[in-house]
């Protein structure tokens, strides 16, 4: 107890609150703590996890000598990551700190994500061996070290933050562009055109062939940037945000950290007994399932197969990585512009039938682009439409899903953040790697046309998925009773002072 007690006055220290005061959610809050930050820190992530096979792949050796490697480190890696996150999520569950529960994290995730994302593409030029000993270890750094700790935290931050509904609605929107920007502009349209930079590196110099190393020379160039990047995002992001829900269980006259916490079984067995929070764990399995399919990795690989030669537009020839960008911008205009609608549609129609109108939309839009995936009219009509059907899900779940885990408090009368978060990210940990290594097995594997496989992946799969999803958000109706739930919630708080 007196080691505990040690290391946790380190978050004690003046120095180490946020500089955020107000009892409500304040615009440099939102700014920096929830954008700025995250964005940041999201950037450096969701490149890593859409493209890092990208990278391994410029190894000529391992394409030809190792190439089911490339299936097995993201399946294989699927069990650190989800034990590390089931880690992380029970000791967020147990962290009690004048600092918060979460915050603490951010701030140790920072140097974590500055060393694993240096050291993904620092590959020393040795055997074969060695190098594939190097990529699974570095990346399950990231992958079951750094990224577990900043998610877990990230992602319960807009349940914490406040619970004043209106105010935690529009921080949802707020805290989900990271989110979006980062999947979106970042990934789908700046990495491309970076690829196309990385990829045009001169082959032979001086009569020696060097095309491989200046390749893999300018990936580590572009991922130190954003490591550094996503470091100062993450000390934005713990200076700038507060968790008021956390401090309202801190009194006066006892320190946090001698405070019981909840155990995480009994977080855990009330949690799963309760129908809205299986729906929200489902929502995101599949849901994120979809995003993997159509995220950088196998969008890419889409472009390539469909767009080989490039299209022509309007007098120029627009080659596949950059037929990649286009696509992204012109699907991504409406789901940036999502921001600015979202909130007032959803506090009108109520936030789950807003969601069911994505999933409805999100099918209409992958039958219209299935029309044709290699006219790229179609396509960009078709990922429009999908565009418009993203805006639920990017902006508004989070703050369904915080009202989920107040309902639980109302009724277990103990918050559940720890072991929901734990199970969300493992399950996102989960559902990306196997996501990966499914699409590979099947792209890689010679049974099926790789053309077939890119277009089934990148737009098909969202068709059973989404309509599963708007059957299943039909019992999603936390919202009836959000307001009873918090009344109850202030009852006991204040029968309890």
């Amino acid at each position: 107890m007196n080691e505990t007690r040690q290391r946790l006055k380190l978050w004690d220290l003046p120095v180490m609150d946020s500089r955020i005061r107000s009892s409500d959610v304040t615009l440099s809050e939102m700014i920096f703590g929830y954008f700025l930050g995250p964005f940041l820190v999201l950037a450096m992530t969701t490149v890593i996890s859409t493209y890092y096979l990208t990278f391994y792949r410029t190894y000529d050796d391992i394409l030809s000598r190792a190439s089911s490697f490339l299936v097995l480190l993201p399946l294989i890696s699927v069990i650190p990551m989800a034990l590390a996150n089931i880690i992380v999520g029970v000791i967020l569950g147990r962290t009690q700190t004048r600092q918060g529960k979460a915050r603490p994290l951010l701030f140790t995730a920072a140097p974590l994500l500055l060393l694993s994302g240096m050291v993904m593409f620092l590959i020393p030029y040795l055997s074969l061996g060695f190098r594939l000993a190097w990529m699974a270890i570095t990346y399950n750094i990231f992958a079951a070290v750094a990224n577990p700790v900043y998610s877990n935290a990230h992602y319960l931050m807009v349940s914490l933050s406040t619970r004043n509904l209106d105010q935690r609605g529009k921080l949802s929107v707020v805290a989900n562009i990271p989110a979006v920007a980062g999947n979106g502009l970042i990934s789908s349209i700046l990495m491309p055109v970076v690829l196309s930079w990385i990829n045009s590196a001169p082959r032979v110099l001086d009569g020696v062939d060097v095309g491989q190393m200046i390749v893999q020379n300018r990936w580590q160039t572009v991922m130190g940037i954003f490591a550094v990047l996503a470091f100062i995002g993450c000390l934005l992001e713990y200076r700038y945000t507060r968790e008021r829900i956390t401090e309202e269980d801190i009194s006066a006259d006892l320190a946090p950290e001698e405070k019981e916490p909840v155990p995480s079984a009994v977080q855990l067995k009330n949690a799963a007994s309760d129908k809205f929070w299986w729906i929200v764990m489902v929502f995101y399995a599949l849901y994120q399932m979809g995003v993997m399919f159509k995220g950088g990795y196998v969008f890419n690989i889409f472009c390539h197969e469909f767009y080989t030669e490039g299209v022509h537009l309007l007098g120029y020839t627009v080659a596949a990585d950059n037929v990649q960008a286009l696509v992204a911008l012109v699907g991504g205009v409406p789901l940036a512009a999502g921001m600015l609608f979202a909130w007032p549609v959803a506090n009108k129609m109520g936030k789950r039938n807003f969601m069911i109108l994505g999933c409805i939309l999100s099918v209409l839009g992958s039958i219209i682009c299935l029309l044709g995936p290699g006219n790229i009219w179609i396509l960009l009509i078709g990922q429009v439409v999908k565009g418009f059907s993203s805006i639920p899900g990017a902006y508004i779940m989070m703050a369904l899903f915080a009202d989920v885990l107040d309902h639980l408090e109302a009724r277990f009368g103990t918050r559940v953040d720890g072991v929901s978060m734990s199970v969300y990210s493992t399950i996102l940990t989960v559902v990306n790697g196997l996501a990966i290594a499914f699409f590979n097995l099947f792209y890689d594997g010679g049974v099926f046309a790789p053309r077939s496989v890119a277009s089934f992946f990148f737009l098909g799969f969202e068709i059973p998925a989404q309509l599963i999803l708007a059957v299943i958000l039909l019992f999603l109706t936390v919202e009836k009773g959000i307001r009873e739930d918090q009344r109850i919630i202030a009852e006991r708080k204040a029968a309890q002072q």
